[in-house]
């Protein structure tokens, strides 16, 4: 499993240019970049893999004894769609952003409308919630969720203020 920092945003590049795309989408691709830069800043490394738990398009892993990395599962999800891969990065960037805090990223105050918004625009998920998660597991996954659904700016910032002692501190690992 190749685990490089800066390795996806590059491997994203190429299948987009095989697959013809890559003048379409470059403020996507910039962002993908820019979003690895910082979850590689945090300590967290990113990798490509073909070898995935069932049904997981990517998945985080940080079992705090030095295993640390944001996991994309690249027979799961179209290299060359932006969408697709950003929408895999900003879910599992959350994870990060909630081990780098210690917990929820979004006050207790903003749940009741993040469900909402959850339900109205992402209804697979919202269900998804409601049925395939551990009650202990709902609100990070909700969270999570409600990422995918933010613009770049949003999900950068969001990163960017859950992770700052880690981005500032040079820390290379958090305790999960």
């Amino acid at each position: 499993m190749p685990h490089l920092p800066g390795l996806l945003a590059p491997a994203f590049a190429a299948a987009a240019m095989a697959a013809g795309l890559a003048p379409a989408w470059g403020t996507s691709l910039e962002a993908i970049h820019e979003l690895e830069g910082l979850i590689n800043a945090s300590g967290t490394e990113t990798v490509l893999s073909t070898v995935c738990p069932p049904n997981h398009a990517a998945y985080y892993e940080n079992d705090g004894k030095g295993i640390d990395r944001l996991v994309v599962c690249a027979n799961r999800v179209d290299l060359a769609d932006p969408a697709a891969v950003w929408e895999v990065m900003a879910h599992e960037a959350t994870h990060v952003m909630q081990a780098c805090r210690g917990g929820h990223i979004l006050p207790d105050a903003a749940m009741s409308s993040t469900y909402r918004q959850l339900r109205r625009s992402a209804p697979l998920n919202a269900k998804l919630l409601d049925d395939g998660y551990r009650r202990a597991d709902v609100r990070l996954e909700a969270e999570a969720f409600w990422m995918e659904l933010q613009p770049p700016a949003t999900v950068l910032a969001h990163f960017r203020q859950a992770c700052r002692r880690y981005l500032q501190g040079g820390r290379s690992h958090r305790l999960p």
